[in-house]
């Protein structure tokens, strides 16, 4: 881990020596307008009210100063979370990981230009024409978790060639992705193909269970370990305080256990089933089981593609391309054909997709970091609800998928200052069920008629599911969020976020209750100055 972590920082003096910079003018990744800071820009934001976070409500004070100076930009995220017995929420300030986190961004200019990087939170990273990477965010749990990820990349137009390297978590470089592109018919002059890039890409997660700590390296991860810090013990059926391997009554009904069922009573008490065969012993003993973690899960995805740009005028722009994608040990996937085009106020995509059995696109998508492993449990009745826990893998789900042929559309649209829209759909068919219906929405509306109302948007998505029905809108591979913001002045509004998404974690095929569902929500006045 700390050579890779060493890789990355030697890749930018390497970089910022082997290219020079350009002054043109850079675009802004949240409004897309384009900006040249010539001057330095200082800006201080943040917010104050309340904020559920876990199923807790905390009272915020967050700030978020921002300074710009040419293409450089730098963002900080520091954030005081109080509950409601007054204390400070001490997760955010226990230790020197807590004190990087505060780091929101420190960026050089956009992905389109000769040099860049950006350090710090990634909200919609995607590699190529999306199999591999496709919209992840390295923020899905923010803020309850702040990682600090990375890329780093060049675009050497006169070689007709560039790369880029992304990282999740600088600190883990767990989640890792690369993307090598040239453009071998550059040097002939000849109109349209002298534009066509050929790309290599890789994607990969080293370590699905990473997003679980291990705190006593046991093979049994904390939230199921009810001995985070004791390697020996993580089991503790009804929930006594006694370790499941010393406790002469597992399920805590004050009857001793049948030595047959339990072998700790037979330790303690030896012979005690031969010497008193009457004995009441309890034979209902069902202790709960859990599954340790497997340490060779790696996941490698590799890519190749091409586009050839055939139009770019001011008002319209057209370009054609393809992808394949493998996923190592599994199946593969294609792109082909796919269009690209872009008119007045509109982006258009239009894609015909082929895959092959064990194969899901944009395995790396906005809700990886919930669903490369979550915890399940069986509960099983019959036996006095006893648990069985486990962790599940995004990459458990390929077993089960079968080859499909399809359409993939996409649509975006800027309409001025009032709204913007975006659309995708995905359809995927084959003679059965089968895993690839996607559909994907979000408008945001700054509706200048209604006075105050500064915006409104709402996000909705289902990605890979067997088919999209709105009658159960929740499910684990579906993701909602919103957000109001009204003016109270010219430097503070109101806001109002929400966003949810799902677990199931018993495997019963229902989305319901507290566990089952992540929800963060936020109320109070943002400031800008």
């Amino acid at each position: 881990m700390r050579k890779i972590s060493l890789i990355f920082l030697l890749l930018i003096p390497f970089l910022l020596v082997a290219q020079s910079f350009n002054d043109e003018g850079m675009m802004d990744e949240e409004t897309g307008r384009e900006s040249t800071p010539s001057s330095p820009a200082l800006g201080l934001g943040g917010t104050l009210g309340n904020i559920l976070i876990d199923g807790t409500y905390y009272t915020q004070f967050r700030f978020q100063p921002e300074i710009t100076i040419w293409k450089f930009g730098l963002g900080l995220d520091i954030d005081l979370l109080i509950d409601s017995n007054g204390n400070v929420r001490k997760e955010d300030w226990d230790s020197w990981d807590d004190a990087l986190s505060k780091l929101y961004y420190f960026r050089f200019a956009q992905r389109q230009d000769p040099f860049y990087f950006k350090v710090g939170s990634i909200n919609d990273y995607t590699m190529g024409h999306g199999l591999i990477f496709d919209e992840y965010s390295n923020m899905l749990h923010y803020p309850n978790v702040k990682p600090i990820g990375a890329y780093v990349g060049t675009n050497l137009k006169s070689l007709g060639a560039g790369f880029e390297v992304f990282t999740h978590d600088v600190s883990k470089n767990e989640i890792l992705g690369g993307h090598l592109y040239i453009q071998p018919l550059k040097p002939t002059g000849i109109p349209i193909v002298k534009n066509l890039k050929i790309g290599a890409s890789i994607g990969m997660d080293r370590d699905p269970y990473g997003k679980y700590e291990d705190s006593d390296g046991d093979g049994y991860p904390d939230v199921y370990d009810k001995f985070p810090n004791d390697p020996y013990y993580w089991l503790d059926t009804d929930n006594d305080g006694i370790p499941d391997n010393m406790d002469i009554d597992l399920n805590g009904n004050s009857i001793l256990d049948h030595p047959s069922l339990n072998p700790y009573v037979n330790s303690e008490f030896p012979g005690i089933a031969d010497n008193y065969p009457n004995y009441p012993f309890d034979t209902q003993v069902y202790p709960d089981e859990a599954m340790p973690i497997d340490q060779s899960n790696e996941i490698t995805i590799y890519g190749l593609d091409y586009e050839l740009p055939i139009l770019n005028k001011k008002s319209f722009g057209l370009s054609h391309y393809a992808e394949y994608a493998k996923i190592e040990d599994y199946g593969s996937g294609i792109i082909f054909p796919g269009f690209a085009a872009r008119f007045l106020i509109f982006n258009l995509n239009l894609e015909f997709r082929s895959f092959k059995d064990q194969f899901l696109p944009g395995f790396f998508n906005h809700l990886y970091d919930e669903q490369r492993s979550q915890v399940v449990y069986t509960t099983i009745e019959s036996e006095n609800g006893r648990r069985c826990y486990s962790l599940k893998t995004k990459e458990s789900e390929l077993a089960g998928v079968t080859s499909s042929l399809g359409w993939f559309g996409s649509l975006k649209a800027n309409l001025g200052n009032f709204a913007y829209l975006r659309v995708t759909y995905q359809d995927m068919y084959n003679d059965s069920k089968t895993k690839g219906k996607s559909l994907w929405g979000e408008l945001t509306v700054i509706p200048n008629i209604i006075p105050k109302l500064q915006e409104a948007s709402i996000v909705y998505g289902q990605s890979n599911v067997d088919y999209i029905s709105f009658d159960t809108l929740r499910n684990e591979n579906a993701e909602i969020g919103g957000k109001i913001v009204y003016n109270l002045s010219s430097s503070f509004n109101l806001a109002l976020r929400y966003n949810e998404y799902y677990r199931d974690l018993n495997r019963d095929g229902k989305i319901k209750g507290n566990d089952e569902i992540i929800e963060s929500m936020s109320l109070g006045i943002e400031f800008q100055f």
